[in-house]
């Protein structure tokens, strides 16, 4: 039996079936980190604090900013590298601006006045979590670090974050200094696109130079996905962990197989061990899910038909090949076929294209195009076939009287030029 389909437009949404995992953490994420699709969430917008997976942002936007100046030496400000233990920063609010660092913080090992290469920087920065390298970045970026944080806040922004607000660079914790998983997600997906940042977040180990106030020095990666060990992930390419006591653990990942690239984030873990085992868990769920093959029209049963008033009965349109999707079934892809005909001359002959079919993504992009052929012969109706005629005959006698007045002007012209030229 044949579906006959008369829509010009049709709207086609796929059911979506959401990966099923047991998470623990506060709030969770699993993104394609190609598409940006949604394959698992858990409390995906509620601000929380992120702790050192802020310096993800931070590194986005060094790199959007002065990414072609690596090599460009940085002079460590006091003001970079300065500490008050974490009582003194937290009580006193006011007496120290939030990006000012913690005894016991985690730390590249940056001193004032050391000059270190902008590239270095990175490395301490996502290696060794150094919350004195963030300081320098951001110096190094915007000349002073209110003016990089009013910066950066305004990029996030524009990025279409819209739970996040940031107050340092490094991520200590502070009242306002907030963001979600799904922003998380959205600014990894988009560091994921430089590079630099992509060799840096999936490297094991690196060996600062000497500098003009210390000797060489290695920094070492804190992700164990990244490291042989107990949570060794062979599929891990980064990026970065964090942890405060107001945070709890916190981390986001990334991993890629030969079919598909994810981001996993998760904030507010209660145990280390549990933020790398649902991490673990998330990109297995999406790395194991089997894809999904769809035929959404096919072209031994759907028949597209239109009616115009100059047929004798509706013209039938066919595909020659049936169009086919293929998808995971937690990416709900949202489809929009649009039929267009092509202006149409009758007789329509068996086989003769009529028609085309375009399929469309959420962002009106398309995805393909399938050409559409008349399934039989169809005549105009006996009253169109006359007018036709009619109008075909007036067509030809206004070219015959047009091209017969052109002749009789070209003559006149010629027997005055004649008459012309005999008097003379």
């Amino acid at each position: 039996m044949m579906r006959f389909i008369f829509l010009f437009i049709l709207i086609s949404r796929l059911a979506n079936t959401a990966l099923q995992v047991d998470i623990s953490a506060k709030a969770a994420v699993l993104m394609n980190a190609e598409t940006g699709a949604i394959l698992y969430e858990k409390n995906a917008d509620l601000p929380l604090y992120p702790a050192s997976i802020t310096k993800v942002i931070t590194a986005l936007y060094a790199l959007e900013k002065r990414g072609d100046r690596l090599d460009q030496m940085v002079e460590i400000s006091k003001e970079a590298v300065s500490s008050v233990s974490p009582q003194a920063r937290r009580d006193k609010l006011g007496a120290h601006p939030p990006y000012r660092l913690e005894f016991g913080g985690s730390l590249m090992g940056l001193k004032a006045a050391e000059l270190v290469s902008a590239k270095d920087l990175f490395y301490g920065l996502m290696l060794s979590s150094g919350n004195d390298a963030a300081n320098a970045l951001a110096e190094w970026v915007s000349g002073n670090i209110p003016q990089f944080m009013e910066e950066l806040n305004e990029y996030v922004k524009s990025l279409g974050c819209k739970q996040t607000t940031l107050t340092t660079p490094h991520g200590l914790t502070h009242t306002h200094h907030k963001t979600t998983a799904y922003d998380m997600c959205l600014l990894t997906k988009k560091a994921l696109e430089q590079l630099f940042f992509c060799e840096v977040v999936k490297t094991i180990n690196y060996l600062k130079p000497a500098s003009n106030k210390q000797p060489q020095a290695e920094l070492l990666q804190h992700n164990s996905l990244l490291k042989p060990g107990k949570f060794y992930y062979p599929k891990a390419i980064g990026v970065k962990t964090g942890y405060t006591a107001s945070s709890g653990y916190t981390i986001v990942a990334a991993a890629a197989d030969q079919n598909r690239k994810m981001i996993v984030v998760l904030m507010g873990c209660d145990k280390l061990e549990q933020r790398y085992r649902d991490t673990i868990a998330l990109f297995e769920a999406g790395f194991n899910e089997p894809k999904i093959k769809r035929t959404l029209f096919s072209k031994n049963f759907d028949v597209f038909s239109t009616i115009q008033k100059k047929s004798k009965s509706p013209i039938k349109a066919i595909l020659h090949e049936d169009v086919v999707i293929h998808y995971y079934a937690s990416e709900e892809p949202l489809i929009k076929p649009e039929l267009e005909w092509k202006p149409i001359a009758f007789p329509i002959q068996p086989g003769q294209r009529l028609a085309t079919l375009s399929l469309y993504d959420q962002n009106s992009q398309v995805l393909d195009v399938y050409p559409l052929y008349a399934m039989e012969k169809v005549n105009s109706t006996f009253y169109y076939q006359i007018l036709d005629k009619c109008l075909s005959w007036s067509t030809n006698l206004k070219r015959s009287m047009s091209l017969l007045m052109l002749g009789l002007g070209i003559a006149v012209l010629f027997f005055s030029f004649v008459w012309v030229n005999r008097r003379a």
